[in-house]
């Protein structure tokens, strides 16, 4: 195909960059005109997400961010970086109540250089600007992300069991309902301890959920090598894929490349 780039010529990286790399340095604008820079946050781990207003999946994963920020700030910060208009970031900032950095990039640049283009997908780095793990792609793998990052620890895991067993008993589902649920939230929490996370997650599965993994995934979801796949998604390798993607030899293409004889290429512009 003449008009096809081999993907040994294509310089994008579409897999984010590898455990142990130094993150990329941005310095931006944050949704109030503050400059963020990464560096700034050398010496804390931080949490570096990629989102959209627009995308389903990152406004799904919104209430698990500040959640997970309120619980443990201190150890590890938040940045969002956003893509399209200042304006409707800040809206959505505003509407989810985040109070940590929310800034926006140009288009892709920034994600280009973090090796991926979709959204939400996170980036866990240490103290000393490197990443720490392999890029988490979906609502799914970022929120199995914030559990062991932002994990509130035994003493907190108790105190929120009991607090849900409380509201499940002052709610006004039938009683035999709430000793169900109680059950349910009691045996997770004594397996979470003794670290049996899977059968952990068996046990607190809702009816029509299947157990992919620590994880719990609805109807609408695949399992794809233990992370639930959002609705719209497909396994591809070892990873989900965006449909918009194409999914070529186990890897998901980028926006720009094509699926030719089982690898990713880049047409070539005239």
């Amino acid at each position: 195909m003449s008009n096809l780039k081999p993907l040994s010529q294509s310089r994008i990286e579409r897999n984010g960059v590898k455990t142990g790399t130094l993150a990329p340095e941005f310095v931006l604008d944050d949704i109030y005109g503050r400059r963020v820079s990464l560096s700034e946050y050398r010496g804390r781990r931080v949490l570096l997400v990629f989102s959209d207003p627009h995308c389903g999946p990152c406004n799904e994963l919104a209430p698990h961010l500040v959640r997970a920020y309120a619980q443990r700030r201190s150890t590890t910060a938040i940045i969002v970086v956003g893509r399209g208009e200042l304006k409707e970031n800040r809206q959505k900032a505003d509407e989810h109540g985040f109070e940590f950095s929310v800034v926006v990039q140009d288009r892709w640049k920034l994600s280009r250089r973090y090796g991926i283009f979709a959204t939400p997908v996170a980036f866990l780095i240490g103290e000393d600007g490197r990443t720490l793990r392999p890029v988490a792609r979906g609502a799914h793998q970022i929120r199995a992300l914030l559990r062991e990052e932002f994990s509130p620890g035994i003493a907190g895991s108790f105190s929120e069991t009991f607090g849900g067993i409380s509201r499940a008993f002052s709610s006004p589902i039938p009683r035999r309902r709430a000793f169900r649920i109680a059950g349910a939230m009691f045996a997770g929490l004594v397996l979470s301890a003794l670290g049996a996370r899977r059968a952990a997650a068996a046990v607190l599965c809702q009816a029509g959920e299947t157990v992919c993994g620590l994880e719990c995934c609805t109807a609408l979801e695949g399992c794809c090598n233990g992370t639930c796949c959002e609705q719209g998604w497909h396994c591809c390798g070892v990873d989900c894929c965006p449909a918009d993607l194409a999914c070529c030899g186990g890897t998901c293409c980028a926006p720009t490349e094509v699926c030719t004889n089982g690898k990713c290429q880049q047409p070539i512009l005239p």
